[in-house]
């Protein structure tokens, strides 16, 4: 029998994994043309093994994870991988490129690879693009630092689904964002930014 998902860009339900129970057929024919014995003895009892086929492509697997995880929204683009096997936990931003931002973005960047976490930093374009940007490929958190970060050691998370926001202390960011990406709702991580 096969394995198939329905992908609705490829019209309808594609194969993506066959599995055939072939019995003793395979090894019985090949025991019978080549005259070589396939029987094994397990427990004192003689028999030719019977043969379960696996077949998994590559190629049909990864491009069905990828249409499964698509999302188009009006305003966006998302990837909704599952937040443990994202490309990265969290992408690092300044709100601006002025004002210390960087430098402080750049302290909490290097904090949480410290700290076990696969981060990338940006500073490109408005904050806005950035969020875009880690939507397409399926980051599931953004981390900002801001104005308020200078003056009282926090920043925000972002959740890519919701796009909900908390703020949090820089010192409890590592234990927030492994309970975020635990599956944890964000939410009930920290205090809400409106």
């Amino acid at each position: 029998w096969d394995i198939e998902l329905f992908l609705e860009s490829l019209d309808g339900f594609k194969e993506v994994a066959g599995i055939h129970y072939r019995t003793d057929h395979d090894l019985s024919g090949h025991q019978k043309v080549s005259g070589q014995s396939m029987e094994v003895n397990i427990d004192g009892e003689t028999f030719v093994p019977h043969v379960l086929e696996l077949s998994f492509g590559v190629d049909r697997n990864i491009y069905a994870l990828f249409e499964l995880a698509l999302k188009e929204e009006e305003e966006r683009i998302v990837l909704v991988f599952p937040r443990l096997v994202s490309p990265y936990d969290a992408g690092v931003f300044p709100l601006v490129s002025k004002d210390r931002l960087p430098e402080k973005a750049k302290e909490v960047f290097r904090f949480l690879k410290e700290s076990g976490f696969s981060v990338f930093y940006d500073e490109t374009g408005s904050i806005g693009r950035r969020y875009r940007r880690i939507d397409e490929v399926g980051v599931p958190a953004g981390i900002t630092i801001d104005y308020e970060s200078l003056e009282d050691e926090t920043v925000t998370i972002r959740d890519r689904d919701s796009m909900k926001q908390i703020r949090v202390s820089i010192s409890e960011l590592p234990v927030v964002l492994r309970r975020f990406l635990a599956g944890e709702s964000l939410g009930k991580l920290g205090k809400p930014v409106n």
